[in-house]
């Protein structure tokens, strides 16, 4: 079955929340590109690179990534940002990296997962799904993830959380008979997800920081 490589949360933050035109639900793009910031750094988090202090203030720990994109965010906290509050880093990090979601774009695009397609001058790039099947997988373990009763890593965890101030619960959980009980579990996602307790709460620290 075809699958992204090397899928970050961000990554699959997107691909849930676009539909197969490339479109964002209507009025959730811009809380949808801060969600992809706080996602890129959520990853940095889980992967040991990133801490958030209990003041709020970001720091580096341990070594900078090998991929190329979390690696530029490290240098633009640890050139510029280092010490910085999360609130300020989150709202300043987009700019320094070339933009938190046309980076996430351009990976997608390069994966051949996401095309660019920009029919005129006038009319705004769009970017339509290419790989429905590596898109659906992802969708999929998303929303059983949401409906409950399976494990739940922590990179799917914190795309249950960064759904709901993303203003993508429909997308996650599409069956209304089934939201109320998929809302609670996203408030609970990082929580129930097997993170350590320093990185549970920078990860919460996050989410709180994007809604």
């Amino acid at each position: 079955m075809p699958i992204v490589t090397a899928v970050l949360i961000a990554e699959m933050l997107l691909l849930c929340a676009t539909t197969d035109g490339g479109k964002l639900p209507a009025g959730s793009r811009p809380i949808v590109r801060i969600g992809l910031t706080g996602a890129l750094l959520a990853e940095l988090a889980i992967g040991g690179s990133l801490t958030i202090e209990r003041d709020g203030r970001v720091r580096l720990i341990g070594a900078a990534p090998d991929d190329a994109l979390l690696a530029d965010i490290c240098d633009a906290i640890g050139g510029h940002l280092a010490g910085k509050r999360l609130g300020r880093v989150i709202s300043a990090l987009s700019p320094r990296i070339g933009g938190s979601s046309e980076r996430v774009v351009d990976r997608l695009v390069s994966e051949s997962v996401l095309g660019r397609d920009r029919p005129s001058r006038l009319r705004p790039t769009r970017h339509p799904v290419i790989d429905l099947a590596a898109r659906q997988q992802v969708v999929d373990e998303v929303r059983a993830a949401a409906a409950g009763g399976i494990p739940v890593r922590p990179e799917i965890a914190v795309v249950l959380a960064l759904a709901l101030p993303c203003r993508l619960a429909r997308r996650v959980a599409p069956s209304r008979g089934t939201q109320r009980a998929a809302k609670r579990r996203m408030q609970r996602a990082t929580a129930d997800a097997p993170l350590a307790p320093d990185v549970a709460k920078s990860v919460d620290q996050i989410v709180s920081a994007v809604a």
